[in-house]
């Protein structure tokens, strides 16, 4: 799997970070989580065909993670795609899709076919890959993701609360993408921090920690420094366009 971090701030206007992002590539084959605004601008600079985009997952409806979902779907009417788009995510999720298609029907569908999967009722297969999800906290139906290919597995936390839970989601994860929205000494009751990713790898017996979906006050610390105190693995602090190998 290739990964790209497409947006590795938060909704905190950052002109070195745009809202959450995410592309994994299993094989020629592009898989979209989130999409802040400006994610239909990164995605083309990243070289994606956005009119051949099937798959996008969503870890919660707060508007810096999809934000871009109604000028994707415009977009898509705009160039007549004909294939269908499969949006997966919680069923409330779902439901405010539809509010948002309700509210703003030159975005609905008319040529192809838009796929709503819930996937709290199971993991989601596609060509080699399989995607399965869990609760995080955040909010009440917040998720992470966790994406199985080419024998390696990755899982992306979305905005997350530390816990046992998710340790156990995370467990044996190769690449393990953590949001690190403050510093421990601002931490925030449902977002991690240096501290808690730290340990939710280090607990979970990830290969890889990457710290992403950081506030201001993150970038004038070492993010980095404060994770290593409790995680022995390897550390990536998230910038945007950073590509990685999985």
């Amino acid at each position: 799997m290739d990964v790209v971090i497409l947006g590795s701030g938060t909704g905190y206007p950052n002109p070195q970070r745009f809202p959450p992002g995410l592309l994994v590539y299993v094989g020629e084959q592009a898989l979209l989580f989130d999409a802040g605004s400006g994610t239909l601008h990164r995605l083309l600079r990243a070289g994606v065909d956005v009119g051949a985009l099937g798959y996008a997952f969503f870890t919660h409806s707060h508007s810096d993670h999809c934000g871009d979902l109604v000028p994707m779907l415009q977009a898509l009417a705009l160039m007549r795609r004909t294939q269908p788009l499969h949006v997966i995510a919680s069923p409330g999720f779902l439901a405010y899709l539809r509010a948002m298609l309700d509210l703003n029907p030159w975005a609905r569908p008319s040529l192809y076919e838009l796929r709503e999967v819930d996937i709290t009722n199971g993991p989601f297969e596609g060509p080699g890959w399989v995607v399965d999800a869990a609760l995080t906290g955040h909010t009440q139906e917040s998720l992470a993701f966790r994406v199985r290919a080419e024998g390696k597995t990755l899982v992306y936390t979305g905005d997350a609360v530390a816990g046992e839970r998710l340790v156990a989601f995370a467990r044996g994860a190769d690449l393990l993408i953590a949001e690190c929205s403050f510093p421990d000494e601002c931490a925030e009751p449902y977002h991690l921090t240096p501290s808690s990713a730290g340990t939710l790898a280090e607990e979970a017996r990830a290969r890889h920690l990457v710290l992403t979906h950081f506030y201001p006050p993150c970038d004038r610390v070492d993010v980095a420094s404060i994770a290593a105190k409790v995680y022995s693995g390897k550390i990536t602090v998230a910038q945007d366009g950073l590509a990685l190998r999985v």
